[in-house]
Formats: C-alpha cells, structure tokens, sequence
C-alpha cells in the first residue's frame, strides 16, 4: 500500500496563497489535495455542516489521508479528527492553540471592539504582528486580504460572540503540533497546554522567531518537520464506512 496522500484543509480560502509556498514543497515527495470550502455569506453554516462534507470527500477517496491545516482550519479539523479518528491517517496543525476560540479573526473582533480605531488600522496593526514584514506597502496589501477574509470566508467569531468555546483534546490519531515562538496568537505557553493533552507518538514542534504565517516565511523548515513526522507513520486500510447522504458539497 502507497503512503497517504495529503489533504490541506483550507477553510479561509482568501489566504490560500499564503500556505502555497509550503504545499509546492509537500508535493515533491507526496500527493496532495486541497480541500477547500466556501459558502455565501448570506447562508446559514456551522462547523457540522463543514464535518459532514469533509467526511463524504473522504469516505468517497477511499483512503485514510494526513490531514494539515492552518490557524482556524486547524481547528476544525482537529474537531473533525476527535469525531472521526478512523478515517484519517494522521494530523498535522500549524498556529494552532488548545483553546478553540482563539485565532486572528478573534483577536480582530476585541480589538475592534476595544479600540477607537478604523477597521484598516486595525488589519494593519494586526497584520504587521501575524507576519515577518516591514515594508508598510506590503502591510497594506496583506490588510486587504484579511478584510477579504473577514468578509467572504468561514469567521466564528463576530463583535458580539464567538461559537466556539472549550479546549481541543488530541485525537487518537497520530498528531502533530507545530506553532511559531513569536505568534502574537498562539503564545509560547500554547506548547505547555498542547503537552498536557499529547499522548505517545504524537510531537510539538516550534519555529524559532516564527510569527502566525511561519510556514510562509519558513517554508523549507515547516516541510522538513512535517516530512519527517509523516515517514514515521504507518499505513493502514481505510475502514468499511458508509457515507452520510444528508450533505452534499456544491
């Protein structure tokens, strides 16, 4: 049996361009497949409603993938991975935290709501923080993708609420944790709650002067550390599984 393919797990497809640097990488040596999910604003979503088509794409491939994902994307996948450990190969989460409501867009919505500031102030400030630049024409630019983001894609988080609360736990899977040590969101004490749910085989990993987008700026070292968990893994047969018919992807 071939080793699994990879299935990037891309929930915010406005900043896609920021993981393909790393995907080009991933592909020299494995197969990969983005799996990307986008709806209208204006339509009702939740996470179960992501869970049920990201499981009728698998149980559909036949195989049992290594799933990576970044940021919010990880998380849901992480949850996806608690509710259905059988269908995946392995986890890999990148600028992920152990508390389900803590990503960018968070941070994002208390500033906002804190802070007597324009809205492109604010990405500005926060975009200068999520990534290793300095050059204010490219901190401009990046704002503008995160407005799009808020706007367009998958947000759990508003001025008002955020839908998730609680604390991610370790699927049974094979897991891996890689964070940046200068995230402005995900703190260096994130590998301490992280060590406390791991259990054997799985691995935190951190990027030295990483920020929330280290895989951007580092890609070479994000892959190498992702390669090297996954040689480690063992292949097994995809389950008998039948798919839940009550979503279909559009």
């Amino acid at each position: 049996m071939g080793s699994p393919e990879i299935i990037w797990l891309d929930i915010q497809p406005s900043l896609y361009g920021f993981n393909c640097r790393l995907v080009r990488l991933l592909t020299a040596s494995r197969r990969v497949k983005r799996w990307s999910f986008q709806h209208d604003p204006d339509e009702a979503c939740t996470i179960d409603t992501i869970h049920n088509l990201l499981r009728e794409s698998i149980v559909s491939s036949k195989q049992r993938p290594h799933v990576v994902a970044h940021g919010i994307s990880g998380t849901i996948a992480c949850l996806f991975a608690q509710q259905y450990p059988e269908l995946l190969s392995s986890l890999t989460l990148l600028s992920v935290d152990t508390n389900n409501a803590n990503h960018w867009t968070s941070h994002y919505h208390v500033m906002r709501g804190q802070l007597p500031c324009s809205r492109d102030k604010i990405l500005a400030n926060l975009a200068s923080k999520l990534f290793d630049v300095d050059d204010q024409r490219i901190i401009a630019t990046l704002a503008k993708l995160m407005a799009k983001c808020l706007d367009c894609d998958f947000v759990i988080s508003s001025l008002f609420s955020n839908s998730l609360s609680g604390h991610l736990q370790a699927p049974k899977v094979p897991t891996l944790i890689i964070n940046g040590n200068h995230d402005f969101v995900v703190d260096k004490a994130a590998k301490t709650r992280w060590n406390s749910k791991l259990k054997l085989g799985d691995h935190y990993d951190s990027v030295d002067t990483g920020r929330h987008f280290f895989h951007f700026h580092k890609p070479a070292l994000t892959a190498k550390k992702i390669n090297a968990f996954l040689d480690m893994i063992p292949t097994s047969s995809f389950p008998d599984v039948a798919p839940t018919n009550s979503l279909t992807a559009r």
